[in-house]
Parts: structure tokens; C-alpha cells; sequence
């Protein structure tokens, strides 16, 4: 199965390409756009000012909805690259995008080129660090008997809109966080190709010991209840499914824990989609296959013209019947 890296890979060329070029001397004009999934567009041009700094631009379809989470967005996004030298954000964003970082190839360190590859994963990133920190004050409280009111204390729904029409709801508990991924489905065989696909999901946690610590997976119909509230409005649709994942605590523990969780998750649609994809070319594949095993067949069983009649005949293999 495909494991998605989570670091935009031609971004990071074009950053090494510009970063060796500018090391030999002779530095390089660029003019690069790239597309990323979920209507993500990434810019890597020259600054107008100096051919030595890059301006590192984005654009994409969740910015919105990602700096109405909470206060500190910007901050949260400076505080990803404060450690580089080199790096710093532009004060206006380039015309069209909405984010610009400025890059000094000549004080950028070769560390720094992989944390710019991750520009959208660390935006995403900003409602999780929200949730994780939520959490944290929600499991405080709940294990305080003053002020805890009840097992079911729940905090705010953050709403992703990272596609025309789908969304990622997170609401953390006092006990979980919950991760509800919101697809539509235009064609009706990649409903039965999705239920078949997560239900690998449950499947594999029951029969592998090793992953049954994994977050738990479910696949509805409805809404769920986490997210009801929010979409109390919205029209139902046959061709929309929910997608749950449980997050506990031994998912997103430690800094390094919340990095892999939040890579994962924010691919997971890309992932999704594309082995239902995979999963589709394959069967149309033996599909012709077996078609063209089939003519061959007829066609070595056809009679040949010069044969005469009944006396010559030929088998299914091709081998003439000799009476």
C-alpha cells in the first residue's frame, strides 16, 4: 500500500536545486508553481529585490478555515521557522496567496529546507495543537472532582474546510480527541470500494495484536453526534460518508506523537481516495485480461479456410482433429 510522505518532495528540490546553485555562485531564477492535493498551490520564486532570497507562497483551500480556529494562527506558523536563520515571513503575501515566507539562501541551513516542504502540514497543524492543548485543560478538570461536571465534558467543534465540499470536524473530550473526515462519493462503486476499505480498518486492529493500540475507525452514514451540532443546517446527501478515528492519549503524548498524528490525518483523504482509485484500474486490468484470454481461445478454435469441411477439424487448443 502507498505511504505518503507528508513533506511536499518538489518543493524540496526546488529548494535544494536553489540552495546548491546559490552555494556555487551562480544562483538560479526561478518561477515554479506547484500543486499540492486539496486545491493547495505552492509558489518558490525570486524576491524581487535580491535573486539570493526566495519567496516561499501558498494558497490553499483551508486558510480560512483554519485562522477562525483560535487567536495566534500567525504566530503558531512563525514559531515553526523562528529556529532557522534565514527565514522570516513576508509582511504583505504575495498577490493571489496567503501566506509568504522569505528564504536567505545564504544563511539557509539544509534542515530548514525539509521544515519549508511542510509549509501546509504546519498550517493544519495550528486546530490539532488547539484540540491537544483542550484536551489537556478538559482531563485537568475531569480529574478534579470540584470542578468536574460530569464524563461527557466535551470542548469547542473545529471545522476544516479543505475541499469544496467536504470538511474535518475535531472535538476534544475529557478522555479523547475525535477526528470525523466528512468525503463525498460521485461515483455509486466507489461507495462499496470505500466500505470494503474501512472496514479493513476494523478488521485489521482484531486480527493483528501488534496495531490493536491504533485509533479506532468508524464508517457511517449519518452524521456523527460529535459533529451534529455543526451540520444541523446542512441538507442530507446519500453520496456523503463520515469517516471517525478515536484519538487517546497515547496517540498524541509527546511532540513527536502529535507530529505523526497530525501527518497522517491530514493525508488521509489522499490516501483514502487513492487506493479506492488503485483498487478500481486493477479490476478493470484482469477485466481486459481475461477478455483478451477468452479471444485468444475462440480465435484458435475458428475453422481455417483451407480445411475441408468435416474432415478437418480443431480443437480448443488448436490441434487438428484427424478422423
Amino acid at each position: 500500500m502507498l505511504h505518503l510522505r507528508p513533506e511536499n518532495l518538489l518543493v524540496q528540490k526546488t529548494l535544494t536545486e536553489a540552495w546548491n546553485a546559490s552555494e556555487s555562485g551562480s544562483p538560479l531564477t526561478l518561477d515554479r508553481v506547484i500543486s499540492d492535493f486539496d486545491y493547495t498551490t505552492l509558489h518558490v520564486s525570486n524576491s524581487p529585490d535580491n535573486k539570493n532570497v526566495l519567496w516561499l507562497s501558498i494558497k490553499t483551500k483551508a486558510w480560512q478555515s483554519v485562522s477562525k480556529c483560535g487567536d495566534g494562527f500567525l504566530e503558531h506558523l512563525q514559531s515553526k521557522y523562528s529556529g532557522f536563520s534565514g527565514i522570516a515571513p513576508v509582511g504583505q503575501p504575495e498577490q493571489g496567496y496567503d501566506y509568504t515566507l522569505s528564504v536567505d539562501l545564504a544563511q539557509l541551513q539544509p534542515d530548514a529546507i525539509v521544515q519549508l516542504s511542510l509549509l501546509k502540514i504546519h498550517m493544519m497543524s495550528f486546530a490539532f495543537q488547539l484540540a491537544f492543548h483542550e484536551f489537556s485543560l478538559l482531563s485537568q478538570q475531569a480529574q478534579d472532582p470540584a470542578s468536574f461536571s460530569g464524563s461527557n465534558d466535551t470542548g469547542t467543534v473545529r471545522q476544516l474546510q479543505y475541499r469544496d465540499d467536504e470538511n474535518i470536524f475535531i472535538k476534544p473530550s475529557n478522555d479523547r480527541i475525535t477526528v470525523i473526515f466528512e468525503t463525498f462519493f460521485q461515483d455509486e462503486t466507489d461507495k462499496v470500494f470505500g466500505k470494503v476499505f474501512l472496514q479493513e480498518f476494523v478488521d485489521a486492529r482484531k486480527r493483528n495484536r501488534s496495531i490493536q493500540s491504533a485509533p479506532q475507525v468508524l464508517f457511517s452514514h449519518e452524521p456523527p453526534l460529535e459533529a451534529a451540532s455543526v451540520m444541523t443546517s446542512r441538507k442530507a446527501d446519500k453520496n456523503r460518508r463520515f469517516i471517525t478515528f478515536v484519538l487517546f492519549q497515547r496517540h498524541f503524548q509527546t511532540p513527536e506523537l502529535q507530529f505523526s498524528s497530525v501527518c497522517h490525518l491530514a493525508l488521509f483523504r489522499n490516501y483514502f481516495h487513492y487506493h479506492i482509485k488503485c483498487s478500481k484500474a486493477y479490476m478493470h486490468s484482469r477485466m481486459r485480461y481475461r477478455v483478451d484470454t477468452f479471444i485468444k481461445v475462440l480465435n484458435r478454435a475458428k475453422l481455417d479456410e483451407k480445411d475441408d469441411g468435416d474432415q478437418t477439424r480443431r480443437t480448443i487448443t488448436g490441434r487438428k482433429l484427424v478422423y
